[in-house]
């Protein structure tokens, strides 16, 4: 019983967490000049991290997502409900209770923004 106290009480403080940083990334901005060439290397970064769970358009139909639950976010809808912080924040630590990763050590903080100019281009539904 105490070590699921302890467990409840981390998971809420890992949310308390996640939701200050959310709060405090919600006004970041993409330091990054939008451009072809920042939204390819995004592109080229979401083809080759993303497109498996989120699918070819966005819309959270990847072969990999097909079974999680909760389904990947369709992008088309909630990319546009994020400013870029709060989407570089995603891409960098993760989504609670999903399978969203963490990408903060694998993807440099440019390929990140360059991720988040192509993630606003797909939102368009005109990749």
């Amino acid at each position: 019983m105490a070590s699921a106290l302890v467990a409840a009480g981390w998971a809420y403080m890992k949310e308390g967490d996640w939701t200050r940083g959310l709060n405090a990334a919600s006004n970041l901005r993409n330091p990054v000049a939008p451009s072809t060439e920042a939204v390819d290397a995004g592109r080229a970064i979401y083809r080759e991290r993303c497109v498996a769970c989120h699918g070819d358009r966005g819309r959270g139909d990847g072969a990999a997502g097909v079974t999680l639950d909760p389904k990947p976010a369709d992008l088309v809808l909630h990319v546009p409900q994020h400013s870029d912080g709060e989407l570089y924040y995603f891409i960098g630590v993760g989504f609670p209770e999903s399978a969203m990763p963490a990408w903060r050590t694998a993807l440099s903080e440019r390929e990140r923004w360059d991720l988040v100019h192509y993630l606003r281009v797909l939102a368009t539904g005109n990749p």
